[in-house]
């Protein structure tokens, strides 16, 4: 799409992204949103990227919205092939909304866990993410206060230090290739 080899019906093209009609929309307006840059999945994308990818994003979605009097947009990303991505090319769906369109709406289940359960997880992810984004977290984050924006030193693409149970991105990407070849 990106080459111009395969069709596409092009609405907004830059250096750095290219915004095409879905071929198979939820609904009339359905956009994708793909860097020319090719990343399998979103974690490889460089920080100013995907924040570039955030702000045409909403404006593609403005522009739906006045465009096609539409009362909202979702706007969603299947990253990777547990999360439902077919194309092994990173992309954002845009799709305009009215009510009673007949699209699903995301609705998701509300599973019931344990206190301790989502402590358990509150503390794990709490250091993950404290590690990725060069941060310290002494104690567990109280949910009922506001967070405080903590701004990391690092450069957007560098890589977090990696340790042998990290998660290995290219192996993300081999297998949505292979899931890709497979349909």
């Amino acid at each position: 799409m990106i080459s111009g080899k395969v069709q596409s019906r092009r609405i907004y093209e830059d250096e750095h992204v290219l915004a095409i009609l879905d071929i198979n929309p939820a609904n009339p307006g359905h956009i994708l949103l793909l860097p020319k840059e090719h990343y399998a999945i979103m974690l490889q994308m460089p920080d100013s990227e995907v924040s570039y990818l955030m702000m045409v994003a909403k404006h593609l979605s403005q522009a739906l919205i006045r465009a096609f009097n539409v009362k909202g947009t979702n706007i969603f990303i299947a990253n990777g092939a547990a999360a439902g991505q077919r194309a092994v090319h990173f992309m954002l769906h845009i799709i305009p909304r009215m009510p009673g369109d007949g699209v699903s709406s995301f609705a998701l289940p509300a599973n019931n866990f344990s206190s301790e359960e989502l402590s358990a997880t509150q503390k794990v992810l709490s250091a993950k993410i404290a590690e990725l984004m060069g941060a310290k977290v002494s104690e567990p984050i109280n949910l009922d206060q506001k967070p405080q924006a903590i701004m990391p030193e690092k450069k957007a693409d560098e890589k977090p230090s990696g340790n042998k149970e990290e998660i290995d991105l290219d192996k993300i990407s081999e297998n949505l290739a292979k899931q890709a070849g497979g349909l």
